[in-house]
């Protein structure tokens, strides 16, 4: 076993989890197992070396392929050369420098501006669990406490896009179950130690504080805060220093909408709906903090009036100024991803490529600053002392890599500039030796000239070697030609190779004192990012208003009203969408729609349930006319299907949803619900979906529409003044029946079951039969009769406290 393959063996034998890639010269190369992976990962070729499989990426590629392998979930360990091989003794110095999971990327080239969040989970009893969600590339960070139910859980992950779940090693029966349903997700455990009570000391030192108690954290959630600290500092090989403090993901100041609403209602992308949901339709953002933050806001909409009516009227001194609006876009296309680059500065990870864009971010903000002033709007800190150090310290294009002499700009420090100056003085002084041989020894085509493994030399070929003189010294021998150097190239190669170290140290050097002194920037940089996010948001909230006809919505105590509501993401696809209305208030308050299949009651609801969180993150509204009451919950039951992994029927899976209602919901919430009950027996299916809207109106107290095909049900309306009964309108023509998707008082008496069927194209004798049968088993008299015996159901009246309910 040679010296270096025990090296790369003790090394791996630390990272059995990672995939290990060991620095050779300029390749990463991987070894036995790792090697095989790696080769059909990455679909490069893989060799042999003493007998052992081996697979290796160029360096100058590594990002590359570190994305693929990431993205296909491994975790990788880079193990660099930590000393210079020309001065080692025996084998090179290696050291794994940091460990990157597909949690744990913070580099441009690897990420897109997406969030990228993480969730560590943990609990200490399996009943309670700490939520700690964090995105490593921003510093953003959520943490708070839950009792939930494992399939809780995984509901609540699918609300998220995570890149990665790390759990508590008590929690196998749930990173199981997480497995089977998101198998490409990243999951990994955390033994108990990273959980132990020594979690004060890397809290403090992550935040630079003496006192925990100011993060107002309970103990439990402290443990879990401190376990993604460490296993940061452990991934990483550093300080984490960059969050923010932690936030609680349930905030007094906005909504939290469940995972079924977030679904439901198509609020933001997943892989099926990508292009096609509410954030997509408002994404008129021009940075990639708008566009991250405009998630955050759709998924947490604001509930305290005055910070809704602050963004309306900022989206109000937009439209009213086009010019000013577009004049703005076109600066803030040129700010970067300020937020990102202030964690590279953080993590000293960040390029000179950073360190220019962050410059060219800076010198935009006073033109952004002239056209907010201009409106009246509150203008950003602009950074003049950070702009002026930037515009002096990194060239105007400079290489990714420090060290080449490419990165520091030219006056920014006089001994770089002079071992920059022998470097470059260094081609004509060759030119000058050049010529000056030429004419010494009558060789007209010799060449002086330099390359990176024999340094200077002349040439000379084969035919003119009888006229080279004794004081060439023979260097290299070529197939035409001969290659020599003298006493005078020797001592210009001593002064260049002097000077390219000198160079590649001093440029390392102020570079990272540079990143050093940009650390007293971060903050400060992190709360212009935010700031910057805002006014993009909103500019574009502005622009989609008026491309799309939006109006402002007016907020009231009780009543909700949309006077010609539009489905804001349908009408984008559709070319004459029918707009509806809807009039609520404290006493009629529930809704019984009823209406065929195709027909747009679920359309209905959801675009009542988008409007109204448009309207509360600040947005301007499709509309002729909005009034709501600020919501403080939105619930959604729409769509049947079933959890195949977990086992459960369609009629569990809706009567999970509902139970989250009911136990859940208040007068404060909105309660969107379709086909409750259809997943069981008729006279089932009636009878809780019954039980169900009495519940709702008499205890919660909800805004509430309930679409349904139970006719049964408008029959409500006789025992509860505040429930009112619509349907969608149908026009029966000869040829069969047209959908008008009007919405309109009364009750549909029809289900036209038969007719939306020839419309999905079933056959017609198919269709034919199906009457044939409906007009045999079909019995009007008895439906009536069955009518008459429901209007002697006796009234219930539930208790007022919520939590007594235990239908399910």
């Amino acid at each position: 076993m040679t010296p270096m393959i025990r090296q790369y063996l003790e090394i791996k034998n630390q990272y059995q989890d990672c995939i290990l890639l060991f620095r050779l010269g300029d390749f990463y190369e991987t070894f036995f197992e790792d090697a095989k992976i790696t080769s059909e990962a990455l679909q490069i070729t893989l060799t042999h070396r003493n007998g052992h499989p081996m697979a290796g990426i160029p360096h100058h590629a590594l990002d590359n392929y570190l994305k693929k392998l990431l993205e296909q979930g491994f975790k990788v360990a880079i193990c660099d050369q930590v000393e210079d091989p020309t001065t080692a003794k025996g084998i090179v110095k290696r050291e794994v420098t940091k460990i990157l999971t597909p949690g744990t990327v913070v580099e441009e080239n690897m990420i897109d501006e997406n969030n990228r969040y993480s969730l560590l989970i943990y609990s200490y009893d399996n009943e309670h669990f700490i939520f700690v969600i964090f995105d490593f590339s921003t510093g953003e960070i959520y943490i708070d406490s839950f009792e939930f139910s494992e399939n809780e859980i995984i509901d609540f992950i699918s609300s998220f896009s995570f890149v990665q779940i790390l759990l508590s090693k008590n929690l196998k029966t749930l990173k199981s179950k997480i497995k089977n349903i998101y198998p490409s997700l990243y999951i990994e455990d955390l033994d108990e130690w990273y959980f132990n009570k020594n979690f004060e000391d890397v809290i403090k030192e992550s935040y630079e504080i003496l006192d925990i108690d100011v993060l107002k954290l309970n103990k439990n959630e402290l443990l879990a805060l401190g376990a993604v600290f460490k296993y940061l500092e452990i991934t990483q090989k550093q300080k984490i220093n960059h969050f923010s403090f932690p936030k609680r993901f349930k905030s007094s100041n906005n909504m939290m909408l469940d995972s079924t609403t977030i679904l439901n209602l198509g609020l933001l992308p997943n892989q099926e709906n990508k292009g096609k949901t509410l954030y997509d339709i408002l994404k008129f953002t021009k940075t990639s903090m708008g566009s991250r933050t405009l998630q955050h806001w759709i998924s947490k909409p604001l509930i305290k009036k005055e910070n809704i009516e602050k963004r309306l009227n900022i989206i109000e001194t937009f439209r009213n100024d086009v010019l000013i609006m577009e004049e703005l876009k076109e600066y803030l296309s040129s700010v970067r991803d300020i937020e990102r680059i202030s964690s590279r500065i953080s993590l000293f990870r960040a390029t000179p490529r950073d360190l220019t864009a962050l410059r060219i971010s800076l010198e935009v903000l006073p033109y952004i600053n002239e056209l907010l002033n201009l409106i009246g709007l509150n203008t950003l800190e602009e950074f003049n002392d950070l702009k002026q150090l930037l515009s002096n310290a990194i060239l105007e294009e400079p290489t990714t890599q420090v060290g080449t002499g490419k990165v520091i700009k030219k006056g920014f420090n006089l001994e770089l500039d002079r071992y920059k100056k022998i470097f470059e003085n260094s081609s004509e002084i060759l030119k000058e030796i050049e010529l000056k041989e030429k004419q010494k020894t009558g060789i007209s085509n010799l060449k002086v000239a330099r390359n990176k493994i024999y340094g200077f030399y002349i040439e000379v070929t084969k035919t003119n070697i009888n006229k080279v003189p004794p004081n060439y010294i023979r260097k290299q021998t070529l197939v035409n030609s001969e290659r020599f150097i003298t006493e005078e190239l020797r001592n210009l190669e001593e002064q260049y190779s002097i000077a390219e170290k000198k160079i590649e140290e001093l440029e390392k050097k102020i570079y990272n004192d540079l990143i050093v002194e940009l650390q007293n920037y971060v903050k400060d940089l992190k709360i212009l990012s935010s700031k910057i996010a805002e006014i993009d948001i909103l500019r574009g909230f502005a622009e989609a208003s008026i491309k799309n006809n939006y109006i402002k919505p007016q907020f009231n105590n009780e009543n909700l009203v949309i006077i010609n509501g539009r489905h804001p993401v349908v009408e984008q696809f559709t070319d004459n969408f029918i707009p509806n209305n809807i009039k609520l208030d404290r006493k009629k308050r529930f809704v019984i729609l009823t209406g065929p299949n195709m027909s747009g009651k679920s359309t209905y609801l959801r675009q009542i349930g988008i409007i109204s969180i448009m309207a509360q993150i600040g947005s301007y509204v499709p509309a002729e006319y909005v009034e709501l009451p600020i919501l403080k919950n939105i619930f959604t039951r729409i769509g049947a299907k079933d959890d195949v992994v977990s086992g459960k029927s369609t009629f569990l899976v809706e009567m999970a949803e509902v139970s989250t209602i009911l136990n859940n919901a208040d007068e404060n919430s909105l309660i969107l619900l379709d086909e409750v009950g259809r997943g069981t027996g008729t006279i089932d299916g009636i009878s809780v979906a019954w039980a169900t809207s009495e519940y709702i109106y008499q205890v919660l107290k909800s805004y509430t529409i309930f679409a349904t095909h139970y006719m049964e049900l408008t029959m409500l309306n006789d025992f509860y003044d505040g429930i009112i009964n619509k349907r969608v309108k149908v026009l029966e023509t000869e040829s069969g029946i047209i959908f008008l998707h009007k919405i309109e008082d009364g009750i549909s008496d029809k289900s036209y079951g038969i007719e939306v069927a020839k419309l999905a194209g079933i056959p017609n004798e198919v269709v034919l039969r199906a009457k044939e049968v409906m007009n045999e088993i079909s019995n009007k008299t008895a439906f009536e009769e069955k009518l008459k015996s429901m209007k002697k159901i006796k009234q219930k009246k539930f208790s007022k406290n919520k939590n007594q309910l235990k239908l399910f």
